[in-house]
């Protein structure tokens, strides 16, 4: 929070205060995939099965992991971040009229989006607005807590520019449509996962849903798939949100990409690195002809050193690895974090049309198919195609399908735990799952408590009473959170 007397006093500075806003997501990429990624079936950790890492890809976790607790500490960092700019910029003579509109739009997207991580790692989780109310505030329900994320982001979306007027040094910052994309998924996740919406009610969230989809503009899909995590195409035509990485050291918090080092911290050798695939199963289950087979894993990879290229036993994650130089390093890299990309709204508008009509439509074809077509290189992708889905689905077939189409789009990218938690198939789908590679890394110990994380314990020695536990952690208190939430849930 700014200290007394340190207001913003030009527009450089109030674009300095969001700015702050902004680093706390660079700060957090190995974390978002630990707790996204390595606690799913499609991924094992080769770290000590002792650290935190370790421990999160064994779902061995508590109130004590170093990931959850620093998760926690940093989304609330990253809203404080936020509120400060709104507090300081809103009406300051100091700031130019537009300037303020801009940095507040900026300032409300980025509430909301660490407000939306926390809610569905946590649940009920404290709403925060200015800085001076923080202490001791107890948590508030889900609902009440998608209520702020969706205004916050229907104010951004009235406040940030299209992504076309930004000048290239700009290029990464909020838009209007970051703000539509970021809304439709939270409007179809709310949907999905509130405890106290009628049917009526969430079929309301589906058609915000779609709407918000159908206002996001400016976008395209890639021809080439892994165009996407390329450095020579960072923030290009499908790139709607990332997080702006720079080279950085070792350590997390110093610009560069963590995620780059961890799918390839053992380099050319067989040894595990700290992420990668479970299995050849996960490698193995794309279609023939599916671009984002090659694009997500790597069999093989050149190796500049020896002039040779270097097969793997197991695959590793590709997208994420500087293919300019693939070498094993502490150091981590420039390739941005994807976040939200064109092909996710696509999904999500054909998800929220099945889920508010119990049934596909054209539409929701026509979304699913284009992202179909760009996978197996059909253009235009607005242009029918052999490996379009099959019309006849009822409702239950095509949410198989879009599931299905997620995870092969979406692999290390940091959602797939997300879904598969508002999918209510978490147990399931990991207790089904072909054993990992090695079977020291099997996930069988998944139980429904794993739906959410623990709230961290230092944070409920400061606030035992406002902070409780969630269900079937220790020391949850049945009193405050009812019986098992999770009785629906498989």
């Amino acid at each position: 929070m700014l200290a007394q007397g340190n207001l913003p006093a030009s527009d450089e500075d109030a674009i300095a205060l969001v700015n702050a806003a902004y680093q706390i997501n660079v700060n957090k990429s190995t974390a978002f995939g630990y707790m996204t990624d390595l606690v799913t079936e499609t991924t094992i950790s080769g770290e000590n099965p002792n650290g935190g890492g370790g421990l999160l890809g064994l779902l061995k976790w508590d109130g004590n992991n170093s990931y959850i607790t620093g998760m926690w500490r940093d989304l609330n960092h990253g809203i404080a971040a936020a509120n400060d700019a709104i507090d300081n910029v809103q009406d300051n003579e100091h700031i130019s009229l537009p300037t303020q509109t801009r940095v507040i739009g900026e300032a409300r997207f980025l509430r909301a989006y660490y407000l939306n991580y926390a809610v569905q790692f946590w649940g009920d989780f404290p709403i925060v607005l200015h800085n001076i109310e923080g202490s001791g505030v107890s948590r508030q329900p889900i609902d009440k807590v998608y209520e702020q994320i969706v205004a916050d982001l229907n104010d951004a979306a009235k406040k940030l520019p299209v992504v076309s007027s930004y000048s290239s040094a700009d290029k990464g910052r909020a838009t209007q449509g970051a703000a539509y994309a970021l809304l439709s998924k939270v409007l179809l996740t709310w949907g999905q996962v509130s405890p106290t919406l009628d049917d009526a009610g969430r079929k309301e969230k589906y058609a915000q849903a779609v709407e918000a989809a159908n206002l996001v503009t400016g976008y395209e899909l890639e021809e080439n798939f892994l165009a996407n995590w390329d450095n020579n195409n960072r923030n290009g035509k499908e790139s709607i949100f990332a997080t702006q990485h720079n080279t950085g050291s070792a350590a997390d918090g110093t610009g560069g990409n963590h995620l780059c080092h961890c799918g390839f911290s053992s380099g050319f050798s067989n040894e595990l690195p700290h992420v990668v695939p479970a299995n050849r199963d996960v490698v193995d289950s794309y279609e023939i002809g599916d671009q984002r087979r090659e694009g997500s894993f790597a069999d093989s990879l050149y190796n500049p050193e020896t002039g040779t290229y270097y097969h793997f036993d197991l695959p590793r994650f590709r997208k994420y690895i500087d293919a300019s130089d693939p070498q094993a390093s502490a150091n981590n890299r420039n390739i941005n974090r994807s976040i939200l990309r064109y092909a996710e709204v696509l999904l999500v508008k054909a998800e929220a049309i099945n889920e508010r009509d119990g049934g596909p439509n054209s539409e929701a074809y026509e979304a699913i198919n284009q992202v179909r077509r760009r996978a197996f290189r059909s253009f235009p992708v607005t242009a029918t195609s052999t490996h379009d889905l099959k019309k006849g689905l009822d409702y239950q077939g095509f949410k198989k399908a879009i599931q299905q189409e997620r995870t092969w789009e979406f692999v290390y990218e940091q959602k797939h735990w997300l879904d598969l938690v508002r999918w209510r198939i978490l147990v399931k789908t990991i207790k089904n799952s072909t054993v990992a590679q090695d079977p020291q890394y099997n996930k069988q110990t998944i139980e429904l408590k794993h739906y959410r994380y623990p709230i961290p314990q230092s944070q409920r020695d400061i606030n035992p009473e406002g902070l409780w536990q969630n269900w079937g952690y220790d020391g949850y208190d049945e009193a405050k959170t009812g019986a098992s939430p999770y009785a629906s849930y498989e």
